[in-house]
């Protein structure tokens, strides 16, 4: 930082008074302890990194490196649809809203990430149906009522995607439990869970 910076950041007031430090580092500094999300900070350092760079350029009044910020809006974006997945409303258009990003600027966000939008959402729409599929008693439920549950629009959707995804037809997912846990497995991992 150049001295200019510095005295602005020394002539500001209460640092836990900025939006951003209130809203974002706070509540994740503050629970960084806890036994849950403990074992999370190796992986949620560059997410804590990009915010404590959008409060510091915030606060100089100067333009944060783009390339700072772009986990933390990855993180929030995957958040919010790890939280509305099973929703069948959710879309991308739906994610595009949220974000405040074009599609375009949506889709240069994610474009080193495995998953593009609408993939990560299929994935975990599948995975669900996969772990619906898994329970002991998901010969009570219709293939439909778990294609609804997971957030498929239609059975033919969940088919389509449990195929595309794993290599299994649903038959081999209810007939073949082990296969079925290795490759939800497998979905986890590439959905980031």
């Amino acid at each position: 930082m150049d001295d200019r910076s510095v005295k602005r950041l020394q002539g500001l007031a209460d640092i836990r008074e900025n939006p951003i430090m209130r809203g974002l580092i706070l509540p994740a500094l503050s629970g960084w302890q806890q036994s849950v999300i403990a074992p999370e900070m190796p992986r949620l350092q560059p997410v804590v990194r990009s915010m404590m760079t959008a409060l510091v350029s915030s606060l100089l009044e100067t333009t944060a490196d783009p390339g700072d910020i772009k986990l933390a809006r990855i993180a929030a974006i995957k958040k919010f649809v790890r939280r509305n997945f099973r929703n069948p409303a959710l879309t991308v258009d739906e994610v595009v809203a949220y974000s405040f990003l074009s599609r375009r600027a949506l889709y240069y966000l994610f474009e080193d990430e495995g998953l593009q939008v609408s993939g990560h959402i299929r994935a975990l729409r599948t995975l669900e149906a996969l772990e619906l599929l898994a329970e002991a008693t998901s010969w009570k439920r219709s293939l439909t009522d778990i294609a609804g549950a997971s957030g498929f629009t239609s059975l033919q959707a969940m088919r389509r995607a449990v195929r595309e995804l794993t290599g299994l037809s649903l038959v081999d997912a209810q007939e073949k439990p082990e296969l079925l846990r290795t490759r939800a497995a497998e979905l986890r991992k590439l959905t980031g869970l």
